[in-house]
């Protein structure tokens, strides 16, 4: 039988193994040359090929790496004025001695172009195309940290001259009228006098020459009494005597020119009561009297 065959066989095989020439030496087998194995590329994508089970030594190439852009950085907003809450004037040049060139309405905005020197209080802006200038304190100034002063500021314009009136040519003026025939030109004196208070004075003609037949009034509390020059007196004197003695303290007096009552003014010792008609023809002398007084050199003169 066929299964019995095969171990029989075996046995033989072992038998004559063992039964060959004793240290005889066993010839090594030839080596056997292993090929190389030959890669081809493998497209982007692909499992690489594996053959005889070894791996290459050989490193697939990689594609190029692709640069990364660098971030964009923020672009500074440019310098702008909003004008205030009031109608405001654009100027030619940073100063109120510019012509306005126009106005700016509450809420606008313009482009800053510059900046005045020294204290940089005029902004230059971009009045619509045009160049103009507004007054900073009443805008707002947004991002003009970096703001130059302007490289063409215009020149001042020149003062308006201011002109000045021709000097009026003087007319001559006459004299104002006097407004009274005679004129008190002379107060005189009037030193303490214990004994008795009275007033004693003179009239001048046009010539400074005493005149007679002028008639005064005396009045205190009321008219009183009424004399002439020259009558019983010097040339041109006259004289009241009113109250016999030293006067009370605090009697206000007046004397003055007026017309000549119609009779008894030429008599020295009469005391005329005609008082029909004291409009008087010349300034009042006045006094109030605080002790009893002798007045002298009272002086009224003809305009």
């Amino acid at each position: 039988m066929r299964w019995l065959r095969l171990p029989t066989l075996l046995i033989t095989v072992l038998f004559f193994a063992a039964c060959g020439p004793r240290g005889a030496s066993v010839e090594p087998a030839l080596p056997t040359n292993t090929p190389v194995p030959t890669f081809t590329s493998t497209p982007a994508g692909s499992a690489p090929a594996t053959g005889g089970g070894q791996s290459s030594s050989q490193t697939q190439s990689q594609p190029a790496a692709t640069p990364v852009p660098p971030a964009a950085t923020a672009t500074p907003e440019a310098p702008t004025v909003t004008i205030g809450n009031v109608l405001m004037n654009v100027r030619g040049g940073p100063g109120t001695n510019y012509n306005i060139i126009g106005t700016a309405s509450p809420g606008q905005k313009f482009p800053i172009t510059g900046k005045n020197p020294g204290l940089g209080d005029w902004w230059q802006i971009d009045y619509s195309g045009r160049t103009g200038w507004v007054f900073g304190q009443l805008v707002t100034a947004t991002n003009s940290e970096t703001v130059q002063v302007a490289l063409v500021i215009p020149a001042p314009p020149p003062p308006t001259a201011t002109p000045i009136p021709p000097t009026p040519v003087p007319v001559p003026t006459q004299p104002p009228a006097p407004r009274f025939p005679y004129s008190l030109i002379e107060r005189g004196d009037c030193p303490q006098n214990r004994q008795q208070t009275f007033f004693e004075g003179l009239v001048l003609d046009r010539n400074n020459n005493p005149k007679n037949g002028v008639c005064l009034h005396i009045a205190f509390g009321g008219p009183r009494n009424t004399k002439c020059t020259g009558c019983g007196k010097p040339t041109g004197n006259w004289g009241f005597s009113p109250f016999g003695g030293p006067a009370n303290p605090g009697t206000f007096v007046e004397i003055f020119v007026v017309n000549c009552p119609a009779s008894g003014w030429d008599n020295p010792r009469s005391r005329t009561k005609d008082f029909s008609n004291l409009t008087p023809l010349s300034e009042k002398w006045t006094t109030t009297i605080s002790n009893s007084v002798g007045c002298a050199n009272i002086t009224f003169k003809e305009n």
